[in-house]
C-alpha cells in the first residue's frame, strides 16, 4: 500500500495520482478482489485516498478500468510490435502463419489482467461511460490497430491492404470468446473432471491459436484463389 496523503497540485502531480490510483486499482483486480465485488472505496483506501478525491480523477468504476485497460491494451501491443519489427528486419524465413501464431501467442505470456480485464470489456467496461470518454478510447484502439495491421501484412504478404486491421480484430473477438469458454466456473471445473465430461474441458491457448489458425488458412485460399 501506497500513502497519498498531500494534495496533487501541478499537471506532474496530479498525473502521478492517477497512475497511483491505476496502479491500486490493478493490484487490487489481481491479487485481492474480482471485479464485481471491487468497488471505488477500495481502490481509494488501498493508497490512502478519500473516495472523493477519486471521483476528481474518474467519474465511475468503470472509467477507472477501462483507463486500466487501455494500459494494459498498449503493453500488449507494444510486445506486438516489437515482435513484427524484429521478423520484419531479420528478414526471418519461414511461414507466415507460424510465425503470426507465434507472435500472437507469446505477446499473451504473463498478460493475465489482460485477458481478464479483455472479458469484461464490451459487457462490463464500455457500459457507464461518457461520450467523450468512449471516443478518446475508440480512436485509440483505432489507431493502434490500423499501425499494426499494416506490419501484419507485411509478415503476411497474402493479406490485402485493410485486412491486418481487419484480422487483428478478429483475434480480439476469438481472444474473448476463447478466454470466456476456458474459463469455467468452480462449479463447472468440477463437472469438467468427469472422465464422459473432459473432451469439453478447453485449454485457451491452444484453441485461441486453433482457431486463427483458419482464419488465416481461410485469407490465404481466398485471396490467392
Amino acid at each position: 500500500m501506497v500513502a497519498i496523503k498531500r494534495r496533487a497540485v501541478s499537471v506532474a502531480q496530479k498525473e502521478q495520482r492517477r497512475q497511483d490510483i491505476l496502479q491500486s486499482a490493478r493490484e487490487l483486480f489481481t491479487t485481492h478482489l474480482d471485479y464485481d465485488s471491487l468497488l471505488m472505496k477500495h481502490v481509494a483506501e488501498n493508497i490512502s485516498l478519500t473516495k472523493g478525491t477519486l471521483y476528481l480523477y474518474f467519474k465511475t468504476k468503470e472509467e477507472v478500468f477501462l483507463a486500466l485497460y487501455t494500459e494494459e491494451f498498449n503493453l500488449r501491443f507494444d510486445v506486438i510490435d516489437d515482435f513484427l519489427a524484429t521478423y520484419s528486419k531479420v528478414g526471418a524465413e519461414g511461414n507466415g502463419i507460424d510465425i503470426f501464431l507465434k507472435i500472437m501467442t507469446d505477446s499473451m505470456v504473463e498478460q493475465q489482467t489482460f485477458l481478464r480485464l479483455n472479458s469484461l470489456l464490451h459487457t462490463v467496461l464500455e457500459q457507464n461511460i461518457e461520450l467523450d470518454c468512449a471516443l478518446e478510447f475508440k480512436t485509440l484502439l483505432r489507431d493502434r490497430l490500423n499501425a499494426t495491421g499494416k506490419s501484419v501484412e507485411r509478415i503476411l504478404p497474402f493479406l490485402k491492404a485493410g485486412q491486418g486491421t481487419e484480422l487483428l480484430l478478429m483475434t480480439h473477438e476469438l481472444m474473448i470468446g476463447c478466454f470466456h469458454a476456458s474459463t469455467p466456473t468452480p462449479c463447472l471445473e468440477e463437472v469438467l473432471q468427469r472422465p464422459d465430461m473432459i473432451f469439453m474441458k478447453l485449454d485457451f491457448e491452444v484453441e485461441f491459436a486453433k482457431a486463427i489458425r483458419l482464419i488465416l488458412l481461410g485469407y490465404e485460399s481466398l485471396n490467392k484463389g
